[in-house]
């Protein structure tokens, strides 16, 4: 079947810099909507989040009984029964209502990436082509800023950012997909953007808007925390694993590997590491 319309979604764990690589979409000619959430101190270049998706994700996980920092385990038998088909049939309408007529759009929130089964069967039943960029950061970085916006402890924030890696990221296998990591958006912003651009096969932009990008809306500033892998705490088997899976994906994110059947094999291990269940 013929699809005329395709999704990039943005996924990856909360404060991995998916709000600039969202906004950096925007430059590569990518519709994403025209109802986002508010800037907040903690993001005040804006969060680039359309109001009903990240309502509705959060309806999801709540019929999940989960919220976006549990860190309990969802399996995919979960996205099955009278509740989640309702969920799913009401994002049917509203991406056919508000994305599907544009050729090319997206959404970014980092709840999603926790309910890719969910997405994907909407995206199937919508007729919609779905492609991913999957945001990364330093796991060192993302513990530092959960501690400071909440206090919380650096083993929870490893394992809720293996919670959002692990489960279902070989969903995106026979995907089209790019792994972007935000420490070298920032430093090389323009060539982060046309590697995405080829990647993900979009059409090509002219530099004056990713000049604009990278000049008007990046603001190095607003990295509060750089470090290197070393950085992360492997004093726990979690932190071990952590570090090992954001090593895999960094390969990817520096093109010193590809998504092929060997990286697949070594992340098939994923599923198995503490921290994960």
């Amino acid at each position: 079947m013929t699809r005329n319309s395709s999704a990039i979604v943005v996924i990856g764990m909360h404060r991995s810099g998916t709000s600039a690589i969202a906004r950096g979409l925007q430059a590569l000619g990518v519709y994403l909507g025209n109802d986002f959430l508010d800037a907040q101190p903690e993001n005040p270049t804006g969060y680039w989040e359309d109001r009903r998706i990240v309502d509705l994700n959060e309806r999801v996980l709540k019929a999940l009984r989960l919220s976006w920092d549990s860190i309990k385990p969802v399996e995919r038998r979960e996205f099955h029964g009278w509740q989640i088909w309702q969920l799913r049939r009401e994002a049917v309408r509203d991406l056919r209502r508000r994305f599907t007529p544009h050729p090319l759009w997206g959404f970014k929130d980092p709840r999603t990436i926790r309910l890719l089964p969910f997405w994907q069967r909407v995206f199937k039943v919508a007729n919609v082509e779905d492609r991913y960029l999957l945001a990364i950061r330093n796991p060192a970085s993302i513990a530092v800023s959960l501690y400071a916006r909440q206090r919380m402890e650096v083993e929870t924030a490893q394992r809720l950012w293996l919670l959002h890696m692990a489960p279902f990221l070989t969903a995106l296998q026979d995907k089209r997909f790019v792994v972007v990591d935000y420490d070298l958006l920032m430093l090389r912003p323009a060539d982060q953007l046309k590697r995405i651009s080829d990647r993900l096969q979009l059409p090509p932009v002219g530099a004056a808007e990713l000049d604009r990008f990278a000049g008007e809306f990046l603001d190095a500033k607003l990295r509060h925390s750089v470090f290197s892998p070393a950085d992360i705490d492997t004093s726990t088997q979690t932190g071990r694993s952590t570090r090992d899976a954001f090593l895999l994906l960094y390969e990817l994110a520096t093109d010193d590997k590809m998504p092929d059947a060997e990286f697949w094999r070594s992340w098939a291990n994923v599923a198995t590491w503490p921290g994960t269940k």
